[in-house]
């Protein structure tokens, strides 16, 4: 998979930009605040949708600008991909491919895959548990849209169970429906369970490779997948897992109508993530977090390469910066394979080969190749 070329109208703090990327490595560099991130955040969204950093897809539109517009050439598969997302600022975007509308965002879910490592990626080892679900869902997502599905389903019956636990004072007869909904629930529970528990297996044995490589045998990562308190073994057959949480969600009946929230799913699952035998969010130091979390996303992208046989496009985004040149190496000599696009300062190491693009101002000032 490969992004062969980008054109930007209005997007962030570009005017008008172009760039035609390298096969391999793509190094975007320049000074703080010159459009770097900008550049991996036009790419990133043709695979998720979203922007990078904010919550609101009319704030990636240039100030005073009425749209934003995004065109993305795009290899893969044997087959050559025109994407175009038009975003304006009133609220509301425009997807195309090939030149033809699409008539919804999923249409376009699919024709890129990314793996992008930005600084908030630190939270995945030293944040919250959902840092870490978010991870695994999106990853997995990537490669099983049945698992997609099922997760949507689940996200549905989960808010409007939630409701129901809000509101069940003002109108008792809701309490009925609670049966129903926590079958459903759990049937879908076991699936996300199961796919979890396999994909952990494969995450956990690439990035404990991949972080000991990078730490130059410093970093032992492991990693441990944890789902409700009665589901001991989450390898256990997803029609078994459905059973237990079908059982875990009737013995917190009461303790979710008191509190009026759920209390029992795999919402509230955990990745348990150690260094060197120590819980990592609490013991790591910021280097061996930077390291963990870049470990967690090279991993991503070999078990996307290994199942699917091609790479998805690598973003890297200040990865470099809080790294001692062992580790800035390690991480270097590790993104040979596939395409990457990576931000750095101009002072900072850089591979062999590849393309450089110096990036000042909201423009592309100048593009080299290694």
């Amino acid at each position: 998979m490969v992004v062969e070329s980008l054109r930007l109208a209005d997007f962030r703090c570009y005017g008008e930009a172009e760039a035609e990327f390298a096969p391999g490595v793509n190094v975007i560099s320049g000074p703080n605040a010159a459009g770097k991130t900008n550049l991996l955040e036009s790419v990133y969204y043709f695979s998720s949708l979203r922007p990078i950093r904010s919550l609101r897809e009319k704030e990636m539109v240039r100030t005073g600008a009425a749209a934003a517009g995004m065109e993305l050439a795009v290899f893969s598969g044997g087959r050559r991909k025109q994407l175009s997302a038009v975003i304006s600022a009133a609220g509301g975007k425009k997807l195309s491919r090939n030149g033809v509308r699409l008539r919804t965002n999923a249409e376009m879910l699919g024709d890129l895959r990314t793996v992008l490592f930005s600084p908030d990626d630190l939270f995945l080892i030293k944040g919250a548990a959902a840092e870490r679900r978010r991870l695994l869902d999106r990853a997995i997502s990537q490669l099983r849209p049945s698992y997609y599905s099922a997760l949507a389903e689940y996200t549905r019956l989960l808010a409007q169970k939630q409701k129901i636990l809000k509101e069940h004072g003002e109108k008792p007869t809701l309490l009925e429906l609670l049966p129903s909904y926590n079958e459903k629930l759990a049937e879908y529970a076991g699936i996300l369970i199961s796919v979890r528990h396999s994909y952990v297996n494969k995450l956990t044995q690439f990035a404990g490779t991949c972080c000991e490589s990078l730490s130059g045998g410093k970093d032992r990562l492991t990693a441990v997948y944890r789902s409700l308190s009665n589901i001991p073994d989450t390898s256990l057959p997803a029609a078994q897992l459905a059973e237990l949480a079908l059982a875990h969600l009737r013995s917190h009946r009461e303790a979710e109508l008191a509190s009026a929230s759920c209390l029992s799913g795999p919402h509230r699952d955990e990745l348990e993530i150690s260094i060197n035998d120590q819980p990592a969010r609490a013991f790591a130091s910021q280097g061996q977090a930077r390291t963990a979390a870049l470990a967690l996303k090279l991993a991503e992208r070999e078990i996307f390469f290994r199942d699917t046989g091609e790479y998805p496009v690598l973003l890297l985004d200040d990865v470099l910066s809080e790294l001692d040149p062992e580790r800035q190496s390690g991480v270097l000599n590790r993104i040979q394979g596939g395409q990457v696009l990576i931000t750095c300062c101009s002072s900072e190491a850089e591979p062999l080969s590849g393309r450089r693009f110096s990036v000042r101002n909201g423009r592309i000032a100048a593009v080299r190749d290694l």
